[in-house]
């Protein structure tokens, strides 16, 4: 792991696991071994198709970062993105051309929430599906 890495790491870790660190619909945690992956709980959505719903997924970090981007996973079906598939957004590893690396784990994870709970979406990319709100609600119901 770089000094870069190792630092970034250590400094978001420290931020998320504060007792007084509270973001709404998220939990972020690393993974006990390896830093490199990350786990996300979304949950909570109040006035959207996904209310009630919770939903796991994983970050995976490149030795990279925090100069390249992750992958994201969702692991629970949500219908908004397939499950176990790559989620090609401009914070993700699809577009290492655009990324920042003023994005953190947190900010990516905002845009990632608000890219799920955009009802005005008109395009739809890797790893993202095209479904009604009656079929996200049944998956929210049965998450």
């Amino acid at each position: 792991m770089s000094k870069l890495s190792q630092k970034r790491l250590n400094k978001e870790i420290k931020l998320y696991a504060a007792e007084d660190f509270k973001f709404p619909n998220l939990i972020l945690r690393p993974h006990e071994n390896n830093l490199y992956v990350w786990y996300f709980l979304v949950y909570d959505l109040k006035e959207t198709p996904y209310e009630g719903g919770v939903y796991f997924g994983k970050i995976s970090l490149p030795n990279e970062y925090p100069l390249k981007a992750p992958d994201f996973v969702f692991l629970t079906p949500n219908a908004r993105f397939a499950t176990d598939k790559k989620i090609c957004t401009t914070f993700s590893g699809y577009h290492q051309d655009v990324f920042s690396s003023s994005w953190n784990i947190l900010t990516m994870m905002e845009g990632m929430i608000s890219f799920m709970t955009d009802t005005n979406q008109e395009e739809y990319g890797i790893g993202s599906l095209k479904t009604s709100d009656n079929e996200k609600q049944e998956m929210a119901n049965n998450s």
